[in-house]
Order: structure tokens, then sequence, then C-alpha cells
């Protein structure tokens, strides 16, 4: 984010940039909370705009309750098979 035009540092980008790839998206609460340490970092040493901080937090922030919104509907959905599993049985 230091350098030029900053992308949103989103987990994807974060893997895409290490080569490395993820398989289940359990890690990507840390990798968030790893993002958003060095986005504190930079604000703090002021090496990037805090206009462009606030905004890619902003834009973190969305990305984070629709993984969470995604995550409770699949939830969800596993937890209305097993119940029609279970009437099914009975």
């Amino acid at each position: 984010m230091s350098t030029g035009p900053a992308i949103l540092p989103t987990p994807g980008v974060v893997f895409r940039h290490l080569n490395k790839k993820m398989n289940c998206c359990r890690c990507a609460p840390l990798t968030v909370s790893a993002i958003y340490a060095a986005m504190d970092r930079l604000e703090t040493t002021t090496r990037v705009c805090p206009f462009a901080l606030a905004e890619a937090r902003a834009r973190l922030i969305r990305i984070e309750e629709r993984r969470e919104r995604r995550q409770r509907r699949i939830d969800a959905e596993i937890a209305e098979r097993r119940a029609h599993r279970r009437r099914a049985i009975a």
C-alpha cells in the first residue's frame, strides 16, 4: 500500500503475492488481522495517506461482512439438511 496507487490488500491479494492458495479460507480472518496490523504500522509512520487507509478499512469491513453472511447462510443450510434427515429417520 505504500507504493503507487494502492490496491486493496485483501486476503486474496496477499495470498497471490505470496504465490499461495487458500484451500478452506479458515486462515482469512488471521490474514485480515495481519493486514489491519500492517495498515496501523503504515498509519503511525505516516507512510500512507490516512484517507486511503480509512477507505481500505471500510472496504475490508464490507468484504468481511459479506464473508460472514455467506458463512451463516452455509451453516444454516447445513443445519436445515441435518434437521431434515433427522425428521426423515424418525
